[in-house]
């Protein structure tokens, strides 16, 4: 399991086993490294870091090894990466066309950087992309009409749709490894707890219901 711990006024990446054992550091930088995500055969983690000044994304060997910048965004935010199924291609966030403001919009990349792609065009913001499991769709956060919802659209960024329509915010959507199920986090009730719908945003049921974050 990939986390970040905040550490000694730092921010760095680890993994440990799936019974919370073994626990092991992988990046250490005075920089903040977050955001990390596992590429799908395991051998790679791509993350969030401002390193270099910048928030930036970077890809590593899975012991943390040969770190790798990926964007250059100067003066930007790039956020939030996601791995495509097939392990080619990287989906996140960045404001690069919007430089001083918190706007952010879906890009993707090849896993060697190149090849950047622009997926949204909203005003607002676009954020924490999931890519479905068989690569065909993207299910990401966007703040339209005054409102944190969750939408989805094709992996090219055509055919959008809104899956929730809550005054609440809704975030961090996660596909179900069959891809019909979505796991998403709401305020709802007032508090963060775990929803979870069909890919087309109906049958919507609440699983926790916590009265903390």
């Amino acid at each position: 399991i990939l986390f970040s711990r905040y550490r000694d006024g730092d921010n760095d990446i680890y993994v440990m086993d799936a019974d919370g054992g073994n626990v092991q550091q992988l990046t250490n930088d005075p920089g903040r490294d977050w955001d990390s995500t596992w590429s799908p055969d395991g051998t790679r983690i791509a993350f969030t870091s401002d390193r270099d000044g910048d928030w930036d994304i970077y890809v590593m060997d899975a012991d943390g090894g040969n770190v790798q910048l990926m964007t250059y965004g100067s003066y930007s935010i790039d956020q939030d990466p996601a791995w495509s199924p097939d392990g080619t291609r990287i989906v996140f966030a960045s404001n690069r066309l919007h430089h001083g403001t918190d706007d952010l919009d879906l890009f993707t990349m090849d896993t060697d950087g190149d090849i950047i792609q622009r997926l949204t065009d909203n005003p607002e913001w676009d954020s924490d992309p999931a890519w479905s499991p068989d690569g065909t769709r993207i299910a990401f956060v966007s703040y339209r009409d005054d409102d944190y919802d969750i939408y989805v659209m094709d992996a090219d960024g055509t055919n959008v749709q809104q899956l929730t329509d809550d005054p609440a915010r809704d975030g961090y959507p996660v596909w179900s490894p069959d891809g019909s199920r979505i796991a998403f986090t709401s305020l709802r009730t007032g508090d963060y707890d775990l929803y979870v719908m069909d890919a087309d945003g109906t049958n919507v049921q609440q699983l926790t219901d916590t009265l903390e974050w």
